[in-house]
């Protein structure tokens, strides 16, 4: 890690982690004039060394003992004549490195004596300072330590999980052992409040003298808090329906209003705040009563619900609404859902909320359980499965889209393409041993049944013989597809894993993408009964050209990057990562970037293609392609299958009839066959028909 610092202007500093050594020589921090044992900063050019936490100080603070004016940090005393000439007007000694000062008043303080003893060498958890000699050892079990004994840093009897040293006899309480180093609070939201030794200091929210080991300090401003007042009870309570005690912080009688921002829902407040003084939160009066939980059809879950203190919730901290798809402020309470990542203002939920409870009770609770039970109603029925210690596994189904069992295997072959989703099959998959049908494990996990966030009827899993049109990318497809029995809406199983959450990560661009929610264009269906895309502006605006290819697609279904101008339509989403083509002989990968400088062509087509847009590309032959050339005209529907057609005795098999291949003239119209076609399997007979001939065949059929 390289840093630039103001003390050494002249070159970088490198992050060294191991501990220093030169020349049996003793290394000097630059900065305090301490020695470094461990982890500091150093120039690789000159002899320069910094402790990590002195080359993090504040270059401005203020103290208690010089209120006029804030303390500026300086490299070097300054100069007084001829000379450097510096003495610290609180221990009286001579400065020789860091310095805060006051030009005004020609204050000075060591760096040593501007914060509170033991910052400058603390730079841990407290479990490890608290007890270096012996490494603690964890109990999860609720032991009774005996009477007396004390937690080494709460100094509150011990009970429940604990961390304890037996050779010294020093217990500390789980969540005091595993304080976090580093917090921030309402009460002081300036600056962090960093964990370090106690040395009775002055709380500043209860204003009683600490007695704890730790305490939580900002070293900019002096200002300290109890554990016991960094974490209050209610905060971390298990039951988060347990009620704050809010009361207005303004007198009634007054008519003053104050101007802050909301705990309950991170917006800006002018009027008469209320306030839990026990978990320092400060709110709107409508936000007291905020439901607990929410039900919105914006999202695939049964409930999202509302919280102030996110990261005790959720490990990765989404930072983008999940309604709106702007940035969320997570110091803020937020509403969130507790089996994904999904987080959204509190106004954005209350907006969107389809129903509100103030706590979750046994009815609701019925009620989403059936939800989800009527969502996830599976598509196949277990008809062998094994244990392989404690881990299940499904070995033989029965799938609704097929006539034969399927056997799991998970032997992944980049040749084979699964029969649900057409895309290459990259993960363990199921097949019949019967005939040439695979199915990826992803498509085999679809519910028969599901509830979309976009549309207000349920869809049906439905296994489709024909060429059909999506009605998301607008591709002919064949496969496995969700279908809307009042609209006729229609969306292969690709474009539904890729929408099917609130966000989409692709690995084209860093950002996560999402379908923009506009609350008059979704969840309808028009007049006509057909199905209409939430992403088309009611104002008439320009429908944006897709990133990828730039194209502005007929679908006019686009995501969005929250953070940047990137949008991406569902034909380019939804393309595969790797692909087949005969010309080359190796796996060809979606690509791009075109790091070269010159005019690139497809090798397939012979056409100059723009640098700028995505292609797939071979690196080991130099192979570059246009994604229409390296997948061919039908991606995503795959040859074979077994059909009949009236009057013939041999079954027939799907074929696609390129230009490579002789015309064959249909059995049942006499024009050439040069597209898809279905062609007899018995090798002495010559019958071929049009595929659309047997579709209108078997649909009367």
């Amino acid at each position: 890690m390289e840093v630039e610092h103001f003390s050494h202007p002249d070159h970088p500093l490198i992050l060294i982690n191991q501990v220093l050594e030169y020349s049996c020589e003793l290394v000097i921090c630059s900065g305090c004039e301490g020695p470094i044992w461990g982890p500091c900063y150093s120039c690789t050019s000159c002899y320069f060394f910094l402790h990590k936490t002195c080359a993090a100080l504040p270059r401005e603070i203020k103290r208690r003992i010089h209120r006029r004016h804030p303390l500026h940090l300086l490299a070097k005393p300054p100069y007084k004549g001829q000379y450097r000439v510096c003495v610290c007007d609180r221990c009286n000694k001579t400065c020789n490195s860091f310095v805060y000062r006051c030009s005004v008043c020609d204050f000075d303080l060591h760096i040593k004596c501007a914060f509170q003893p033991g910052f400058l060498e603390v730079d841990s958890q407290a479990h490890q300072v608290a007890h270096k000699d012996h490494p603690l050892i964890l109990n999860e079990e609720q032991e009774y330590h005996g009477e007396g004994v004390i937690c080494s840093v709460c100094k509150e009897p011990m009970s429940g999980p604990s961390y304890s040293c037996t050779s010294c006899n020093v217990f500390l309480h789980k969540k005091c052992a595993e304080l976090p180093p580093e917090i921030k609070r309402q009460i002081h939201p300036e600056h962090p409040l960093r964990l370090l030794p106690n040395h009775h200091l002055i709380c500043g929210f209860c204003k009683e003298t600490c007695y704890e080991s730790f305490v939580y300090c900002c070293f900019v401003c002096e200002f300290n808090l109890h554990i016991k007042c960094a974490f209050p009870p209610c905060v971390y309570a298990a039951d988060q329906d347990q009620g704050h005690q809010f009361r207005s912080l303004l007198n009634p009688r007054s008519l003053k209003s104050i101007s802050f921002t909301c705990n309950a829902c991170g917006t800006d407040g002018d009027d008469s705040p209320f306030g839990c003084t026990m978990c320092q939160l400060v709110v709107h009066e409508e936000c007291i009563s905020l439901p607990r939980t929410l039900k919105t059809a914006l999202h695939h879950h049964p409930r999202i619900i509302h919280t102030y203190q996110l990261q005790q919730c959720i490990e990765s901290i989404n930072k983008y609404c999940g309604i709106c798809r702007r940035e969320v402020d997570t110091e803020y309470g937020v509403y969130y859902c507790p089996d994904c990542d999904f987080v959204a203002h509190v106004n954005c939920s209350r907006e969107y909320g389809d129903s509100a409870t103030e706590t979750a009770g046994e009815n609701e609770e019925e009620q989403s359980v059936a939800v989800d039970d009527q969502s996830m109603e599976p598509s196949f029925r277990v008809v062998r499965e094994i244990k392989h210690g404690e881990e299940r596994i499904i070995e033989e189904i029965e799938h609704f889209s097929h006539q034969h069992n399927l056997i799991f295997t998970d032997k992944v072959d980049d040749d084979l393409k699964c029969n649900g989703c057409m895309l290459p099959i990259s993960t363990p998959f199921y097949s019949c041993a019967s005939c040439n049908f695979f199915l990826d494990k992803t498509c085999i996990e679809l519910p028969r049944r599901k509830k979309w966030q976009y549309h207000e009827n349920q869809l049906i899993l439905l296994w489709e013989h024909y060429l059909y049109k999506c009605s998301v990318c607008k591709q002919r497809c064949r496969g496995l597809r969700y279908t809307c029995d009042v609209c006729g809406l229609r969306i292969d199983v690709r474009c539904f894993k890729s929408i099917l959450k609130d966000c989409f990560k692709h690995g084209g661009h860093e950002h996560p993408l999402y379908l923009p929610a506009d609350r008059k264009n979704i969840l309808r269906c028009n007049i006509e009964g057909h199905w209409l895309p939430p992403l088309l502006a009611d104002d008439g605006e320009n429908i944006p050209h897709c990133s990828g290819c730039c194209v502005t697609e007929e679908s006019k279904v686009f995501l969005k990057c929250a953070v940047c101008d990137f949008k991406l339509g569902m034909k380019c989403a939804t393309l595969p990562y790797k692909a087949r083509h005969e010309y080359d002989d190796h796996p060809l990968s979606l690509t791009y970037i075109n790091e070269n400088d010159y005019q690139p062509s497809c090798i397939i087509c012979e056409k100059d293609r723009d640098p700028k847009l995505w292609f797939y590309r071979c690196e080991q032959c130099d192979f570059d392609a246009h994604p229409e050339c390296a997948l061919g005209k039908y991606p995503y529907f795959k040859p074979g299958g077994v059909h009949k057609y009236p009057n013939h005795p041999h079954p027939l098999a799907l074929v696609l009839k390129t230009e490579d291949y002789r015309p064959q003239a249909c059995d049942s119209c006499g024009e050439p066959c040069d597209d898809l076609a279905l062609e007899c399997t018995d090798p002495n007979c010559s019958f071929i028909v049009h595929w659309e001939r047997w579709q209108c065949f078997d649909s009367l059929s």
